[in-house]
């Protein structure tokens, strides 16, 4: 069966083309961007990939079209597949029918994480001998590659918020029946689809309201969003993580004098984690991961053994060496909250040297401006930061940022080396955040 898919090289839709390929299926797509890691895996894996949505390819006459949530009615291509009647589904759909049936399914969902902690979890089963399912939005150090089929039957998906298709406006993650759903936390974000933060704890409400009473909730008991979420009604059990012990929580990420995070379960001391990964919020994953595979039988002193060795996931605060002696990262943070926390997690590893931060607003939140005044706020640990405005940004960065003295507004990438040498020193750190095309970023700092 061949099927041809829209979006191909989005983060879900590559990972979705993988499991296609890895059953048998004839696969191929198309797109408009593709840039590294998934670009990579489909070359990888010999998948077509048409650089455009002309409505030539249908020549290819696919027994399936798998629409991605890129797009929209008005395009040629949309027009023509609904005019001569094809056969369509989402990716979501297709993969809940072909390959999460007869699975138990763990669900990451969240703003903020899924994507480490979906790895991690996956990492600390095959550590301990289980070889699961897998898709996640992004390719993990460890994993080497975003999904995989797997012999053993649970499956871990990164459940994602955003809306399914043109012609489904759901969330994705509606669509996955899991028998662990973890929710790490709850903020506003998409606001290319939701208004405010009402309307995303509304779609994580339909979830909670489509799940068995046999699913074991995983939830954070930090976060104000999910509490309000379970006032609107629950009816699965739940286990709390948090970063404090109270009666309600079960699993506990205690930090000490010394700066190091214990792990608590009802109130017991199991052990101090230690991870790769830099940050508290990460230690926090790891707490999330261990509360989601305590349901599975798995000891939590022997996953904290193996979560030493798990090194992380590509653009997730990934070092990336040197360049004129700078220590470069490399981060997919484009969210407030996400921003500060990547800032802070490498700030606390420096002693007396500077940490700068080049930023893309590439996000649609951060393109309208939603989030403008918590971006504001994020910048308080770092040394200076540089934002590119693409041009495409709907409000006045400068004007917001004027007031802001360590954070510099540049239009285009042309003058980021010349700035970047004025203030960096050798021993310095740089962190690169964007959620596009982080490499044209750090060519254009390593050829000056």
């Amino acid at each position: 069966m061949h099927i041809h898919i829209l979006g191909i090289c989005g983060t879900f839709m590559g990972s979705l083309a993988v499991l296609a390929k890895d059953l048998g299926f004839k696969v191929t797509g198309s797109d408009l961007n593709a840039y590294p890691p998934i670009s990579d895996q489909l070359e990888d894996l010999n998948i077509e990939v048409i650089p455009n949505y002309d409505i030539e390819q249908l020549r290819l006459k696919p027994d399936l079209i798998v629409i991605g949530n890129v797009m929209s009615r008005g395009m040629p291509i949309i027009e023509e597949i609904l005019r001569q009647d094809l056969a369509y589904t989402s990716g979501p759909l297709w993969l809940k029918e072909n390959v999460l049936t007869n699975k138990k399914v763990i669900a990451i969902s969240g703003t903020h994480g899924k994507t480490t902690t979906a790895s991690l979890i996956t990492f600390l089963l095959q550590e301990m001998e289980v070889d699961p399912g897998f898709l996640i939005g992004g390719v993990s150090e460890d994993l080497k590659r975003s999904s995989n089929i797997g012999r053993d039957p649970i499956f871990i998906i990164e459940a994602d918020e955003y809306d399914t298709a043109f012609f489904d406006k759901r969330s994705k993650f509606i669509h996955y029946k899991p028998d662990v759903l973890l929710i790490n936390n709850i903020e506003f974000d998409h606001a290319d689809i939701f208004k405010d933060t009402d309307q995303i704890i509304w779609q994580f409400h339909q979830l909670l309201r489509t799940l068995s009473p046999n699913t074991k909730i995983i939830a954070n008991r930090d976060d104000h969003n999910i509490q309000q979420l379970f006032k609107m009604g629950v009816w699965s059990g739940i286990d709390y993580f948090s970063s404090k012990m109270d009666q309600r929580t079960k699993w506990a990420c205690i930090e000490d004098d010394l700066g190091q995070y214990n792990l608590f379960c009802n109130d017991e001391k199991i052990d101090q984690m230690q991870l790769q990964l830099l940050g508290k919020h990460n230690m926090m994953n790891l707490t999330a991961a261990i509360a989601v595979l305590s349901n599975f039988e798995l000891k939590p002193k022997d996953l904290i053994v193996g979560a030493k060795k798990f090194t992380g996931v590509k653009r997730r605060l990934e070092y990336l060496g040197q360049f004129s002696e700078i220590d470069l990262f490399d981060d997919f943070a484009h969210h407030p909250t996400s921003i500060k926390a990547s800032i802070a997690a490498v700030k606390s590893t420096l002693d007396s040297s500077s940490l700068y931060a080049v930023v893309e607003l590439a996000s649609n939140t951060m393109k309208k401006g939603s989030l403008k005044s918590e971006l504001k706020k994020s910048f308080v640990d770092v040394d200076y930061a540089w934002i590119l405005n693409s041009g495409n940004i709907q409000w006045d960065i400068r004007e917001e940022f004027a007031e802001i003295e360590n954070v510099a507004i540049l239009k285009t990438l042309v003058d980021l080396p010349d700035q970047v040498q004025s203030k960096i020193k050798p021993g310095d750190s740089l962190i690169i955040m964007t959620n596009s095309d982080s490499m044209r970023i750090s060519n254009v700092l390593k050829k000056k």
